[in-house]
């Protein structure tokens, strides 16, 4: 290809040709657009910001009595997830469903979606973990390994009794503390 008359010849660096330098200079700018529009090449340390909770559904009623769970050793987790096949991946905000969980201090309930993408997190040995990317929770729903927001912690929800000394309900309707427990 010739130059077009009264232009400068293009110099290039280290001897490179026209056609090699200008695919290098292609391939860098692809490689700019790509970490422009990924949201950075992982240097970045502003945390993307967590998926919006998932819209509040109906109380759920579970199969434990207040009893029954106050009887249980601390660290006990009770699954109330939702049976949608899969993990991974999800719709960002799509309702995983719930964990009730018994500590020292009381019973409580929180969301079973991860703060990162929202995949459904599951028990692991010493808290929730989620499959997808990896993030780790504590006992009580807190970030302490990301991609989710370290520090970050699962929207707690009110545990009661259906009737007094009935079934324990999770109304998601009710958001509570992350401190709150039923006792």
């Amino acid at each position: 290809m010739s130059q077009p008359e009264g232009s400068a010849p293009i110099e290039t660096p280290s001897g490179l040709g026209r056609r090699e330098f200008c695919a290098c200079a292609f391939a860098l700018a692809a490689a700019a657009a790509v970490t422009a529009c990924s949201g950075g090449g992982g240097t970045s340390s502003v945390a993307p910001p967590p998926p919006p909770p998932p819209p509040p559904s109906s109380p759920v009623t579970t199969t434990e009595t207040k009893t029954s769970m106050l009887s249980q050793p601390s660290g006990t987790v009770r699954d109330y997830t939702t049976t949608a096949s899969g993990t991974c991946p999800l719709v960002l905000g799509a309702a995983q469903g719930y964990y009730l969980v018994r500590d020292l201090s009381g019973i409580y309930a929180f969301n079973a979606s991860c703060l990162h993408l929202g995949g459904r997190i599951s028990p692991t040995q010493t808290g929730f973990g989620c499959p997808c990317h990896g993030s780790q929770y504590d006992l009580n729903g807190t970030v302490t390994v990301g991609p989710a927001p370290v520090g970050s912690t699962l929207q707690h929800y009110e545990v009661s009794e259906s009737t007094p000394g009935g079934v324990l309900v999770i109304d998601p309707a009710k958001p509570v503390s992350a401190t709150t427990r039923l006792t």
